[in-house]
């Protein structure tokens, strides 16, 4: 998966976010968002994964997210952050992220962790899913990891099949 695609699956939202999204492209990945909140009244898990070459972004950005953070609240069971940079640059993601978490006052719990494997224990009891599935750690990993060998296979454009279907 390339930055700005995504996965929904159930009431999951996965994000791939390298820090260079234009900010204009967060109004449609919000709509998507929305769509996907309206079928789960307690609310979908906001999974947003920062690969290693992930840069900061833009002040532009940054507000442009933070004010989606605002009005997606009421949508929100959780919002969770994988951050796989390494050095200097993914301890400072990580410390931002934490800062977030610390200092937002929000309805939901945020989590940030380096890896899927750590993160997913703490997304899963989040997941209230729509009856017809089983969400557990294998399962999501397995989704995401083949959604974005995938995409690394055919570099579809945006945005990722809808693998609710």
């Amino acid at each position: 998966m390339n930055a700005g695609q995504y996965i929904q699956w159930h009431d999951l939202f996965v994000i791939i976010d390298d820090g260079v999204l234009p900010a204009a492209e967060y109004k449609s990945i919000e709509a998507v968002m929305r769509e996907q909140a309206s079928r789960f009244p307690r609310g979908i898990v906001d999974l947003c994964i920062l690969p290693p070459e992930t840069r900061p972004p833009s002040d532009e950005v940054k507000q442009v997210v933070k004010d989606v953070l605002v009005r997606m609240e009421p949508y929100l069971s959780c919002l969770a952050y994988v951050v796989e940079g390494t050095g200097f640059k993914g301890v400072a993601a990580r410390a931002s992220l934490v800062g977030m978490k610390l200092f937002a006052q929000r309805s939901y719990p945020i989590y940030v962790e380096t890896s899927l494997r750590d993160l997913l224990p703490k997304v899963v009891p989040h997941l209230v899913g729509d009856g017809q599935s089983t969400p557990d750690v294998k399962t999501i990993m397995n989704l995401i990891s083949s959604a974005r060998m995938a995409q690394m296979a055919r570099m579809p454009s945006r945005p990722m099949s809808d693998l609710t279907k």
